[in-house]
């Protein structure tokens, strides 16, 4: 049981699929604070929190009347929930308002970023690669990581890839299924890498992670490189989606110029610092139960 002595954690954006993970993960170590724009009207292990990060005063008087001993900054805007506008201001402008307020009362703070702020020309990226985004999403979150860097030096922003769950669909996986079940064809790029980590595995590491002392960016992500196509694929598969001749490879590199393709990321400083095996989406499968006790859910 929590004690009042145990830290205390803010979560942003903790109402979303990572956000969820951090909560619970997060009330096995101290005291937790989730917070979203809308958050629930009670919560099992955490203390709701109402709190829109792009209102910059609104996070300084929270930050300052909770005076958590940890922060982690999981609000974002992502591809499809939200215009430009608005991601610019979550995603840029909001991590500049948390860790200015982190800053200022000393909170421990870490970051969510994504391998999109790489251009997808040089990989496989380390830890300490300049971000070089190529598209609106990417160049929002890389703003952010700069924000968060220069308000808050000791802070560590963590890069991160596709996330995946085995107990709830992740947004991507649930989008193609219904549109699958509608009987519409969908693509999946077979020329676009990444490195899938298991949501359960991201949220574990990250909770870790701010009892280091580790500052600046880092890669969190699965250990296996699959493309874009091979990890629809699985997902798909494991959650009993029957694609009956609906899904197709396809090059996205004929489709845009804004999408990213090469995004591998290098993991053994996270392994090394947090003493994780981060496993790709094919180990953590094996350990699976079988796909037919899988119920699509979206």
């Amino acid at each position: 049981m929590v004690t009042m002595t145990e830290p205390t954690f803010l979560i942003t954006g903790a109402t979303g699929y990572l956000g969820r993970r951090l909560v619970r993960e997060a009330a096995t170590h101290g005291r937790v604070y989730a917070a979203a724009r809308r958050p629930p009207a009670a919560a099992p292990v955490a203390i709701p929190v109402e709190l829109d990060v792009s209102d910059r005063s609104a996070v300084q008087r929270v930050v300052h009347e909770l005076k958590p001993a940890f922060i982690i900054h999981a609000a974002a805007v992502n591809p499809g929930q939200g215009d430009e506008e608005t991601m610019w201001r979550v995603n840029a402008d909001g991590s500049g308002h948390v860790a200015e307020a982190a800053s200022a009362v000393g909170s421990r703070l870490v970051a969510i970023s994504t391998d999109v702020v790489h251009d997808g020309r040089h990989g496989p990226y380390d830890d300490d690669a300049a971000a070089n985004p190529i598209n609106h999403y990417g160049r929002s979150k890389a703003a952010g990581e700069t924000a968060t860097l220069e308000h808050a030096p000791e802070a560590t922003v963590v890069r991160t890839s596709l996330m995946y769950g085995l107990d709830e669909m992740d947004r991507g996986t649930a989008s193609f299924a219904e549109r699958i079940n509608r009987g519409e064809p969908q693509t999946l790029f077979s020329d676009v890498l990444r490195n899938p980590i298991r949501v359960d595995t991201l949220a574990a590491a990250i909770v870790r992670l701010v009892e280091t002392a580790h500052s600046g960016t880092l890669n969190i992500a699965g250990r296996q490189v699959l493309s874009r196509d091979e990890y629809g694929r699985r997902m798909l598969e494991y959650w009993g989606v029957a694609t009956d001749g609906l899904v197709e490879a396809a090059l996205a590199a004929d489709i845009s110029g804004s999408i990213p393709l090469d995004l591998r990321l290098t993991i053994d400083r996270a392994e090394e610092l947090l003493a994780m095996d981060l496993a790709g989406v094919d180990a953590v499968l094996d350990m699976a139960p079988g796909a037919a006790a899988n119920e699509p859910g979206f």
